[in-house]
């Protein structure tokens, strides 16, 4: 490089002042002009580029030094683009931002692979896809990207050592190294984690949720072998990624990412209170760390929950099923080759990853396990989300202890315990329809209703079962069969009435959507169900049950004509109620006849 040092400490210093402005003295900016120190750095910046545009057409029209004078003057030109790009983004002038942006690409394509040019070509790219993500012009966005990241990878191969704007201010003597260490590597790797963390909500956007995964994996992993993360941060995204692993039933992956935020967020409390902190900052830092350690407990909580109802969901498929089982065994292998990919090997996680299985539960021990250890992690979920100031996400968890209880019944085999478990799942259920107003919750009312409906209704199972096994049934576990359907009923009525017209009108709401219709299907075949299932010792309390069977039965079949979308899961449910419905009017005349 031959630019006089003159020349280039004049440079420097613009640089650094406008550097200072931003990074700085924005911070005192004033609420009424939060732009100040911005503006400030742009017209220093803007001064810098004249400066540097009048000197490269020169260099240009000179070419004395075969090239070497022009890369320098490209690649100041360009760093000094890409910053005053990122200002006016951040001002709210986009267009004159993304103009600046594309200015620094085309000064800088040409030397991508050269020293000087990798940094501001990345970093440029990379300021680009934000403005390009805010159009959500995603998959141009993606399309840049990559191009970054091929040349991240082909200059990696290069050897050659990548320039900071710091170092060509500050050139080594022609045969010595600088006196300072060279700022280009480091901001080169950041840059690149950038990158990845890009690319990721990229693919995140276009539906590509595997691929989305992989980038976060990685931005993860750089960020921890660089030391460059927030470990607040570090453990909320980590434990965020372990959700679509948890989706996807890959739990080796899921538990060591969970394992992860856990040991990071543990090492973090050790010195999270400095000495230096005033009393008001260290009551912040706690409470931000109470407040998302209890995020990361929700994230363990949903690995457990959804273990279990994976597992029951296996358990029930028909074991004769070779083709499922030959898929699931080609599925597995795939996995645990990906599984290597996924981790992060700098972590010793074992501690943490030996507290709970990631294999599926295949007995009742099995699941008690992963069942008490989701309740661990509720409880302290519990502790920080509490219901008079944080009703809606209390409210999520209180539904998590009651789904724990429901795939705990599955497992349990004995049939007082399981009514047990059912009840105990009602139960939280009830306290919270107790605690919340519909009209604010509906959507979490609705939930908990038909929740609710469902436990007493197994219940009422276990308890018929007891009576059909005994000849003569006592009049108390009469009364308990009935106790169930009347609860039952009581739940699923009151879920089908919220989605009702105002009466006297009974139709269904038109904006309900296919899930929706599903559920009031279900709630009305439950219904009429239970009320056939009542036990009546008189014959007129018989035939209003039976005239109410009749009723929510007619109401399913007719839905099930009308929502056919939603009715395509219920073929069996369909075949009962339409021989039901031809039975019914049979049974009722018969009872009408004892009557007289």
């Amino acid at each position: 490089m031959v630019i006089p040092k003159e020349i280039l400490s004049d440079y420097k210093e613009l640089y650094e002042k406008a550097n200072r402005l931003v990074e700085e003295e924005s911070r005192s900016d004033p609420a009424t002009d939060p732009f100040r120190s911005h503006y400030k750095a742009r017209d220093v910046l803007i001064d810098l580029k004249g400066q540097l545009d009048d000197q490269l057409v020169s260099v240009q029209a000179s070419e004395e030094d075969g090239g070497q004078d022009d890369h320098c003057y490209r690649s100041l030109l360009a760093f000094v683009c890409r910053d005053l790009g990122r200002i006016y983004i951040y001002t709210e002038e986009p267009a004159e931002g993304e103009k600046l942006l594309n200015r620094c690409l085309k000064l800088v394509t040409p030397l991508k692979q050269l020293s000087e040019g990798i940094i501001p070509f990345i970093g440029a790219i990379n300021e680009l896809s934000i403005v390009l993500a805010s159009k959500e012009d995603y998959k141009k966005g993606l399309d840049i990207l990559m191009q970054a990241e091929t040349s991240y990878e082909e200059f990696k191969a290069s050897g050659l050592q990548p320039l900071a704007i710091q170092d060509m201010f500050n050139p080594a003597e022609e045969g010595q190294e600088s006196a300072a260490e060279a700022a280009g590597p480091k901001e080169l790797e950041s840059l690149y984690t950038l990158v990845s963390f890009y690319m990721a909500q990229m693919y995140g956007h276009l539906g590509e949720p595997e691929k989305s995964a992989k980038c976060c994996h990685r931005t993860l992993h750089r960020q921890l072998e660089s030391k460059t993360y927030d470990a607040i941060d570090f453990a909320l995204n980590t434990a965020t990624l372990s959700q679509f692993y948890i989706g996807e039933e890959r739990f080796q992956e899921a538990r060591h990412h969970l394992a992860a935020a856990t040991l990071i967020m543990a090492e973090y409390e050790v010195h999270m209170l400095e000495p230096e902190l005033s009393e008001k900052q260290r009551q912040d830092v706690a409470e931000t760390f109470k407040h998302r350690y209890a995020d990361v407990a929700r994230c363990w909580a949903k690995y457990g929950l959804h273990l279990m109802f994976t597992s029951k969901l296996r358990l029930m498929r028909d074991e004769d099923d070779e083709e499922a089982k030959n898929l699931e065994k080609v599925m597995r292998n795939l996995r645990l080759a990906e599984a290597q990919q996924s981790r992060f090997p700098g972590l010793d996680l074992t501690a943490c990853e030996n507290r709970i299985s990631c294999e599926y539960c295949l007995t009742f021990d099995d699941a008690k396990l992963v069942f008490h250890f989701v309740n661990e992690w509720l409880d302290i979920a519990k502790d920080y989300y509490k219901a008079e100031n944080e009703a809606t996400e209390y409210s999520k968890i209180v539904q998590d202890y009651a789904e724990a209880y429901e795939h705990i019944a599955f497992f349990e085999e004995n049939p007082e315990n399981q009514a047990k478990m059912q009840k105990r799942r009602a139960k939280y259920l009830e306290d919270l329809l107790d605690l919340l107003d519909p009209i604010f919750y509906m959507k979490i009312c609705r939930e908990c209703w038909y929740g609710a409906g469902t436990a007493h209704a197994a219940v009422l199972d276990v308890r018929l079962d007891i009576i059909r096994a005994t000849s003569t049934p006592a009049p108390e576990e009469i009364k308990k069969v009935n106790q169930s359907c009347m609860k039952a009923i009581k739940y699923f009525e009151s879920y089908v009435k919220s989605y009702m017209s105002k009466p006297p009108s009974e139709e269904w709401r038109p904006n309900m959507d296919v899930q929706e219709q599903r559920h009031m299907l279900y709630a009305h075949f439950h219904i009429g169900r239970i009320y056939y299932k009542l036990i009546s010792a008189h014959p007129l309390q018989q035939l209003e049950h039976l005239a109410n069977c009749h009723a929510y039965y007619k109401k399913f079949d007719a839905g099930c004509q009308l929502y056919k979308e939603a009715a395509e899961p219920l073929q069996g449910e369909i075949g009962v109620v339409r021989e039901m419905l031809q039975l019914l009017p049979l049974k009722i005349n018969t009872v009408k006849a004892r009557l007289g």
